[in-house]
């Protein structure tokens, strides 16, 4: 008896597809960051974005959702950093922090991270703050930002400082000054407003860090 066999889908073509699809949405992110930090959140537009990417508006909108899910998704890109196809809190720097061997040498392995992610980030904070002055979904989405760093900062410095923290100091206020240390704000007015190297701006947040969480050696 003879059956019709249908035909099985090739794996390879599935992810073939996959990766088109991927290299396709960094191409958006790459020309949506370039025209964000040139123009303007309001100065940029889906059709040039589109136009820079070589697709078309409509694969923009359906991936996205329009200019605000690109601002969205652009600012979580540059906070992923290179290693993008692995989520932010599985990443390798992680495990490199946890290894140092006190409070104190993890506390300046993990500033010098966050200088890292801010070196990245910086002028994307700019755009959202720019689009802030006009648009309610940047206030947001900046508030968003907001707390997600304090919950990052609370849960990493319980675990690279935990009891080590100097007397009087709560994790809750800890996690605070350490947001306001390392907010895009102060590393935009000290490395561009003020000049400052990126070896100087992390070396002061370094000590002032160390001196305000965990007191004098």
């Amino acid at each position: 008896m003879n059956r019709s066999l249908k035909p099985r889908a090739r794996p390879y073509r599935s992810t073939l597809r996959a990766e088109q699809a991927g290299l396709t949405r960094q191409r958006v992110l790459d020309a949506a960051t370039t025209l964000f930090i040139e123009r303007g959140f309001a100065g940029t537009t889906v059709a040039a974005t589109a136009d820079a990417a070589a697709v078309s508006s409509e694969t923009i909108y359906a991936t996205f959702g329009g200019k605000k899910g690109l601002l969205d998704a652009v600012i979580e890109a540059a906070i992923n950093g290179p290693e993008v196809a692995i989520p932010f809190e599985e990443q390798s720097h992680w495990e490199t922090i946890r290894q140092r061997p006190t409070a104190r040498a993890r506390l300046r392995a993990y500033v010098q991270f966050c200088c890292t992610v801010l070196a990245r980030t910086s002028a994307m904070h700019r755009v959202i703050r720019g689009a802030a002055d006009s648009e309610p979904f940047a206030v947001d989405l900046r508030a968003r930002l907001l707390a997600e760093r304090l919950t990052r900062n609370t849960k990493y410095l319980r675990e690279f400082v935990g009891d080590d923290l100097r007397s009087g100091v709560s994790l809750r206020r800890a996690a605070e000054r350490f947001c306001a240390l390392t907010s895009p704000e102060m590393h935009h007015l000290l490395t561009v407003d003020l000049g400052w190297s990126v070896r100087a701006h992390q070396d002061w947040l370094t000590a002032v860090a160390e001196q305000d969480l965990l007191g004098s050696e």
